[in-house]
């Protein structure tokens, strides 16, 4: 035992820093899930590493540093973590992992190993010519370092023993389950593209701005796993997130992306603790008509907290395309200066689109004209049309029954589901023409809405749309009718798609239960009308 974890120490030693300590979500781990028997062996393993280093050093900041840094740190966790173990119960024998006892114990051993840290430093003897150490920036970029290593390993090795222990016999059977479900396909063929693009803009970025945006919107995919698969979905988006954002450090020590690592670790905490509620809820739904509806309540809160923290996102990225306008003005202006027989109208074609790039990115987060506009002028004239366009398809929208009287939560999951049905549309199939039809009206005390998108099609193979970049515009999952199912039970919505002599439709009818403009859900008695029908 003590051999085989001061190997394991050793190899992660070579990947951490004070950015990313992944050793303290190897300590952490270990000590979650070790038999307390074997904790001794643990504290000799770790001795001979950390001896290592503190003999190797002991000229260089002295004795005294030396004798702290003697002291495993994985002993004076302990206390800590049993301490959790035994009255947080954080990993029942029976149940799920309690994940906001995880959390608390994370937090906890997160700051005692950053403080570990700063006493050493403070008793360090350095030479004349050292830097002084800004105690302040040391203690933030350990803390950090500390607790998005563990969020990187601990919820990702949670997951994969619950899965062990409570679900297969052996791990073989464990791995051909994991790799079977949907959470492991999705991963492999949306998640991980999709970071490793954002990781190759952070990458090729000339500025800071354009790579802390790519960095920023790393976090989308642990939101989007989380809603749909709870905490096992945020441990695997946040392992895959983290690590996404540390490819994309341009030197050991970078500043910037401690800032970016703060907030992924912001969204994965989140998202753990939003997903350990709806994997609770999930376990309840056979219990009765209450607990059903006190999960769609959460589900339906968490998608109103995810959509003002895509909108936030949003105006972000506006607020930056500003900054980089200013900064191409200033530049060209002394490029005239300096240089003013150069023709600079190349590099302002350049720039106007990389501002529209950033304006459709913005745009598909948060639809700036459904905001100022509403759903009618957003689907008519916002990004929908002008993705169609591009494509050389025809579109229109036609509406009736006082759309505009929605709750704007209820307007944007329209957006969103006009969005999902179009690219699955024009992805899947040629089409010459689009037609959104809205309708909307009130049984039995509640408001509901019909969405029916009626699509023509061609034998044009050049109008067929290849997915990423309609995708990337409408900023949509492209899951196709799976997803558009799923987004419409969050309202009590169903789906219905039929083959027409020249196309196919896809109607999908939800109910707005919005009782304020604060977005509160109110759940009122079930009744479902037959789908309506415009004809």
């Amino acid at each position: 035992m003590a051999l085989g974890y001061a190997l394991g120490y050793v190899l992660l030693r070579q990947v951490s820093w004070s950015h990313w300590v992944l050793l303290a979500g190897y300590r952490l781990s270990v000590l979650l899930l070790v038999p307390y028997r074997y904790w001794p062996a643990l504290v000799v393993g770790e001795m001979g590493p950390v001896a290592y280093v503190s003999l190797s050093c002991l000229e260089a900041f002295g004795w005294v540093w030396s004798s702290v840094m003697l002291v495993p740190p994985i002993a004076l966790a302990m206390p800590l973590v049993r301490a959790c173990r035994d009255r947080l119960n954080m990993i029942p024998a029976h149940g799920p992992v309690r994940m906001g006892a995880v959390l608390v114990c994370t937090l906890a051993v997160s700051g005692l190993w950053s403080l570990v840290i700063l006493a050493a430093l403070s008793v360090a003897k350095t030479s004349s010519n050292f830097p002084p150490i800004d105690y302040g920036v040391a203690a933030a970029q350990y803390f950090i370092g500390n607790y998005l290593g563990i969020l990187t390993l601990v919820p990702l090795v949670l997951m994969v023993w619950e899965g062990r222990v409570k679900r297969a016999a052996s791990w073989r059977l464990a791995v051909e389950h994991a790799l079977g479900e949907r959470l492991a396909i999705e991963v492999a063929a949306f998640v991980v593209p999709a970071l490793a693009l954002l990781v190759w803009i952070g990458l090729e970025a000339s500025g800071d701005g354009s790579r802390q945006v790519a960095r920023m919107l790393m976090f989308l995919p642990v939101i989007w796993l989380a809603l749909r698969h709870g905490w096992h979905g945020a441990a695997v988006g946040g392992t895959v997130a983290s690590i996404a954002v540390v490819l994309t450090m341009p030197e050991l020590y970078d500043t910037s992306t401690l800032q970016a690592e703060v907030f992924v670790a912001f969204a994965t905490t989140s998202m753990l603790l939003f997903g350990s509620r709806i994997a609770l809820l999930h376990q309840q739904k056979g219990r009765g008509s209450e607990s059903a509806g006190k999960s769609l309540d959460l589900a339906r809160r968490i998608q109103a907290q995810c959509e003002a923290q895509l909108r936030q996102t949003s105006l972000g990225i506006e607020l930056i395309s500003e900054t980089i306008h200013a900064t191409e003005e200033l530049m060209f202006e002394r490029l005239r200066q300096v240089r003013p027989m150069v023709d600079p109208r190349e590099l302002r074609r350049r720039t106007t689109v990389t501002r529209e790039q950033l304006f459709q990115l913005a745009d598909g987060l948060n639809p700036v004209t459904l905001r100022e506009h509403g759903l009618v002028a957003a689907l008519r004239r916002g990004g929908i049309a002008r993705a169609l366009d591009s494509h050389r398809i025809g579109y229109w929208c036609l509406a009736r029954g006082g759309i505009d009287q929605l709750s704007h939560a209820m307007q944007l999951a329209l957006h969103r589901l006009a969005c999902e049905g179009i690219a699955h549309l024009c992805g899947a199939h040629s089409v010459s023409d689009l037609t959104v039809h809205l309708r909307s009206g009130q049984h039995a005390g509640r408001r509901w809405v019909v969405v029916r998108i009626d699509a023509l099609f061609s034998e044009d193979p050049g109008l067929r749309v290849h997915g990423g970049p309609l995708l990337h515009r409408l900023a949509a999952t492209g899951l196709g009718l799976d997803a558009i199912k799923d987004r419409a039970e969050l309202y009590d919505g169903t789906v219905k798609v039929r083959t027409t002599a020249h196309g196919k439709c896809i109607s999908m009818m939800v109910y707005d239960d919005q009782a304020d403009s604060l977005e509160r859900v109110v759940l009122i008695e079930h009744t479902t009308p037959e789908l309506f029908n415009f004809r």
